[in-house]
């Protein structure tokens, strides 16, 4: 049923969001990571989109046990839309907690582990700096045994596991339902004067390497499309493709980024950001590059 239980607020307190797709295998982690959080949401939907795993079944034992935790169901489409249904279900969520006020809303993935001051200390961040409109932690990943970072600048929050300022958030309107909503609302946010932070001290365990639902070639062409439809500038995104040849797996990881863009150019793909936030992204962009290149922005 898609309603949500009543709750008393107060000034710090927050919603999470997280969508739900066939995690069986990681998602009583991140359930038992939430119950451990120093400072608890006053409420978590959990939006299951068409499990078919057991996972569903497993978060409704939980729901049972800890009522301020609601599992949502949505119906299946029959598969696995990776982006676009998450922007869906973020959107519905967001209407779902509309007559629930809160100071923030959390958007955070069925593939993590969290440390027990995570929130804690994002609320800190987020009282202390009030221009910041999101954060997040940085995550980091095991492969064959040893722990990797996963690459995030100091102003692009994780979509894996991001807070947000309620009134910043719904100043800036829905996300995008599209693959790229995570770098939309985070031009929106900059475009409004509002700032993006990553405390990089704050790690955490993302159990799924990022981008490698479906595989991981899947993930890297979908990466350079989501620069395409974002409006990354041809020549920055070059330069990034370019730079991921130092990541493992090194040149097959910037073929398939080219491969994803070109492929989105070719079709002519219409771009899911406006002309004046595509203009603002460019011109992000070009600071970008002046300064690496040792130029004045």
């Amino acid at each position: 049923m898609d309603y949500l239980p009543s709750y008393d607020t107060s000034p710090v307190s927050y919603i999470l969001i997280t969508p739900l797709r066939n995690e069986i295998t990681t998602v009583e982690i991140t359930l038992q990571s939430i119950i451990q959080q120093k400072v608890r949401p006053m409420l978590w939907v959990i939006l299951d989109d068409g499990s078919q795993d057991g996972s569903a079944d497993l978060v409704d034992g939980f729901c049972r046990q800890y009522p301020w935790i609601r599992l949502i169901g949505r119906p299946d489409r029959g598969f696995d839309l990776v982006g676009q249904g998450v922007a869906e279900l973020l959107n519905y969520g967001m209407k779902l907690i509309r007559e629930y006020p809160s100071s923030y809303v959390g958007k955070i993935d069925a593939d993590l582990h969290l440390p027990a001051d995570y929130f804690e200390t994002l609320l800190v961040l987020m009282a202390t700096e009030p221009s910041v409109g999101v954060c997040s932690g940085h995550p980091y990943t095991f492969e064959n045994g040893r722990k990797f970072l996963e690459r995030h600048g100091d102003d692009f929050p994780s979509g894996t596991a991001r807070l947000y300022r309620r009134c910043y958030l719904e100043e800036i309107g829905d996300f995008v339902n599209s693959v790229g909503w995570d770098t939309v609302d985070l031009l929106r946010m900059q475009m409004h004067g509002y700032k993006a932070k990553v405390l990089h001290s704050l790690e955490y365990h993302h159990i799924r390497r990022m981008g490698t639902r479906n595989g991981y070639r899947h993930g890297m062409i979908r990466d350079g499309r989501n620069a395409y439809l974002t409006g990354y500038h041809p020549l920055f995104f070059l330069c990034r493709a370019v730079f991921n040849m130092r990541y493992r797996p090194y040149l097959l990881r910037t073929l398939c980024m080219l491969w994803g863009y070109c492929c989105a150019w070719q079709r002519r793909l219409p771009y899911i950001v406006t002309d004046a936030e595509r203009t603002y992204h460019i011109k992000l962009q070009k600071k970008r590059l002046y300064r690496y290149l040792g130029g004045n922005a």
